[in-house]
């Protein structure tokens, strides 16, 4: 069995690396590998996906909300507790149409019924 800092290796090996030359291939502008500076798996993913990359009109509204307790998260943080809230009220209310409708969702009503 290989130990956990074989399976990292590993890992960067055959992952991370090729993720690296596929984008630099894709994307010149973005810094060439080497021993002072490579780029993030996180850019990485924003430069294939930038339709996956958050609004910042919601990482702001989070600030407002937030007020004060915003400047303890940084930007990265605060993207990540906005999807975990996006995901929850979205599953909460599908629970509780699901609950009146019979199992099913409002959406998934009206789309059986013809609709959009």
């Amino acid at each position: 069995m290989q130990t956990s800092e074989q399976q990292i290796i590993i890992i960067d090996d055959k992952i991370v690396t090729p993720l690296k030359d596929v984008l630099n291939s894709i994307d010149p502008s973005l810094p060439r590998e080497s021993k002072d500076s490579s780029i993030s798996i996180s850019q990485s993913l924003d430069v294939l996906f930038p339709e996956q990359q958050y609004d910042d009109k919601s990482i702001q509204k989070a600030k407002e909300i937030l007020g004060k307790t915003a400047f303890e998260y940084s930007k990265e943080q605060l993207e990540e507790v906005v999807a975990e809230i996006q995901y929850l009220v979205t599953s909460w209310l599908d629970d509780y149409e699901r609950s009146i409708l019979g199992s099913r969702t409002l959406s998934e009503f009206l789309h059986e019924r013809g609709g959009s």
